[in-house]
């Protein structure tokens, strides 16, 4: 896997075999994908047609092999990159004191197989996550209307995967605690 920013989209590559993800963003749902993309918009960015708008940008970006994309309004020089062993979290987060304005986005991606309920956990995870860092920040919500999740791993040879991703468990404690780490340092300049 490797990551770099490019026009003001994060782009996120997989290996020859891209990665295996779960995504509630947009067009999201579980599929294979090549490249994984956080693209930054305007605040007043049009909601009509996302999907098409998300095509365009990977069409400039001449982006083969399939991809998953995420929408955010945060800045990318805000973009928050934490690793711990098998674990790379990526997250943009911005909030307002209203529930009707902000985002955060988190991709989560794991060098190591996960199995399909590891995978769904890690959503639980990840929101459980969210939340805690939030009221931590005194922020007195869970989340905006537009966050949005995507776990993945990269496909490589059949290995036993990582079978439950909750709190509790090693793998979903890493987690945990990046994504704690990454919106607390993303949200620092709005406490």
């Amino acid at each position: 896997m490797k990551h770099e920013i490019v026009d003001d989209v994060l782009i996120i590559s997989g290996g020859a075999q891209g990665f295996e993800i779960l995504s509630t963003g947009v067009e999201g749902g579980r599929r294979r994908v090549k490249y994984i993309l956080n693209i930054q918009v305007l605040p007043d960015f049009p909601h009509d047609d996302p999907g098409r708008y998300i095509k365009g940008v990977a069409h400039s970006l001449q982006l083969k092999g399939g991809y998953a994309a995420l929408l955010t309004a945060v800045e990318m020089q805000r973009l928050q990159v934490f690793h711990d062993a098998c674990v790379t979290v990526f997250v943009t987060a911005g909030v307002h004191s209203t529930l009707s304005l902000g985002t955060i986005n988190i991709i989560i991606v794991s060098s190591k197989a996960l199995s399909e309920g590891a995978m769904a956990g890690s959503i639980i995870t990840a929101t459980e996550s969210k939340t805690r860092a939030l009221f931590d920040l005194g922020f007195n919500l869970t989340g905006t209307p537009t966050d949005a999740v995507i776990i993945a791993y990269e496909k490589g040879p059949d290995t036993s995967p990582i079978a439950y991703a909750g709190v509790a468990t090693h793998f979903g404690r890493k987690i945990g605690t990046l994504i704690r780490r990454g919106i607390t340092n993303s949200l620092k300049p709005h406490t």
